[in-house]
């Protein structure tokens, strides 16, 4: 497959000025909008450099080439990777904890090595939400086949493109839960009664697939994997220590307390930063595109590093 960035970004001074977005999602995973017209509201929304981050898949990647270029905006390669990871630093019996982990990569050029990789957690993706659906049918009462009908209606008949919140949406309409942040809280969430792992990569491997295909790997949201502020810390420095290259800041709404640990633990480590909405549309509306939050002074861009790569 073609290289998709396929100009050198600009010079890294003209990175000062630019609105920059470096985290979304499309319909081809858990976005309620086509790549095409995730480019477009990015145009509305005066962004100027931009990547689409779906969830274990390159597919959308083309078509939003093709629309960043028509509307002049600089698409960066990006794909948001699913990981294993046993984190560490709790005590007794939680002394350690398998946790799903998500890593962005950002920059790659190699999109046929990691569409290799990337295969079988695709292929798995729609296997999970095929069991999760028949765990929620088992827990709720509701009919199986229905259940994952309107799964599948809300994924745009994709199975492999179905996830979590997709399900949430569902549990959400029919009426099973009363918001999607509660579908997550009582059935979705990781170790809940309804969740089901995905096939994944290690947080290594994930690293060395990003790197060995040209890009930079980033740690997605650090602070929303429901872990202790012990734990946070844990996770970014193991993270820097298998050769992670970029943190993402915590978005705006998170606590300024929050932020400043993050910034701590990416100074102490040597990361870059990365910032991004995490934007799905209307499935989490309170994300907003191209709301993303303004770096410390003493703090580097990852773009600056894809620039020098």
């Amino acid at each position: 497959m073609a290289l998709i960035m396929d100009k050198p970004l600009a010079p890294i001074t003209a990175f000062t000025g630019k609105k920059i977005d470096l985290h979304s999602h499309s319909t081809c995973s858990d976005g309620s909008h086509t790549p095409s017209e995730l480019l477009q509201k990015a145009f509305a929304a005066h962004i100027d450099i931009f990547a689409l981050t779906d969830h274990d898949t390159l597919a959308g990647l083309i078509d939003a080439k093709q629309q960043a270029d028509t509307l002049g905006i600089t698409l960066i390669n990006g794909v948001e990777i699913s990981c294993e990871h046993t984190l560490t630093g709790g005590y007794g019996k939680n002394k350690a904890k398998d946790k799903i982990i998500h890593v962005l990569g950002l920059g790659f050029d190699d999109l046929d090595q990691m569409n290799a990789t990337l295969g079988p957690i695709q292929d798995s993706r729609g296997k999970r939400g095929r069991l999760i659906v028949e765990k929620l049918a088992t827990l709720t009462g509701f009919e199986v086949e229905a259940l994952w009908e309107a799964v599948l209606l809300q994924a745009n008949g994709n199975a492999v493109a179905v996830g979590r919140a997709h399900i949430a949406q569902v549990l959400l309409q029919q009426k099973i839960v009363p918001t999607m942040q509660k579908a997550f809280d009582k059935y979705l969430a990781d170790n809940k009664s309804a969740y089901v792992p995905i096939e994944s990569l290690s947080m290594q491997a994930t690293i060395a697939l990003i790197h060995n295909c040209g890009g930079k790997a980033v740690l997605a949201h650090p602070t929303r994997y429901h872990l202790s502020a012990t734990r946070v810390r844990k996770l970014i420095a193991e993270f820097a220590e298998f050769g992670g290259d970029a943190c993402e800041l915590p978005s705006r709404d998170e606590p300024i307390s929050t932020r400043r640990m993050v910034d701590r633990q990416v100074a102490e480590h040597g990361l870059a930063v990365s910032i991004g909405s995490d934007f799905h549309g209307s499935s989490m509306p309170w994300r907003k595109l191209g709301d993303v939050p303004v770096l410390a002074p003493e703090q580097v861009l990852v773009l600056e590093q894809i620039c020098r790569a």
